[in-house]
């Protein structure tokens, strides 16, 4: 009769831990951001542009001040000097439609470098035209409840070093601490 109702309790246990709870995947809230640490970099707040964001870009006092551009379609463009150029955007974040649509350009010759669950790094060639390779990266960011796109500025001529660097600075977006009342 013990080992009947030990029996019994191990399976309601059982059952009852595979069936409560929600995962990360269906509770934003409890998403890990990734913790990245860039040596030159310095966060930037972006509440002044309307994103409750912050995120990692290169040092002003090295680089010169970030400019950053809320366009007409609602994407915010930061620009670092030269050598460093993101957009952050509301979006949907899928990286399957943006292979596809690599896959299927009819002018550019894509191929992906590195890829995981949340970004790709991949260059744009255009065959025996003389242009240039072009370095890109697209990275899906979600901060809360809400996700983004982040990719390089496409205007830009970013090598692969820092297309690297851009990607890193992109999974350092998170939600800006609440400004403290003077």
């Amino acid at each position: 009769m013990k080992l009947l109702i030990y029996l019994f309790s191990l399976i309601t246990v059982l059952f009852v831990t595979s069936c409560g709870g929600t995962s990360d995947a269906e509770n934003p809230e409890n998403t890990v951001t990734e913790t990245v640490n860039l040596k030159g970099f310095e966060e930037l707040n972006l509440n002044e542009w309307g994103f409750n964001l912050t995120v990692l870009v290169p040092e002003a006092e090295i680089h010169g001040a970030p400019e950053v551009v809320l366009t007409e379609s609602g994407a915010l463009e930061i620009l670092v000097g030269t050598e460093f150029g993101i957009e952050i955007m509301f979006g949907e974040g899928d990286i399957e439609l943006l292979k596809a649509d690599l896959k299927d350009n009819l002018v550019f010759k894509s191929e992906i470098l590195k890829e995981d669950a949340n970004s790709l790094i991949y260059t744009q060639d255009i065959p025996d035209s003389g242009v240039k390779t072009q370095n890109h990266f697209f990275y899906k960011a979600v901060v809360g409840s809400d996700i983004y796109e982040v990719r390089d500025i496409m205007e830009g001529e970013f090598g692969s070093g820092m297309i690297e660097k851009m990607l890193d600075a992109a999974r350092t977006l998170k939600t800006a601490a609440p400004e403290a009342v003077v």
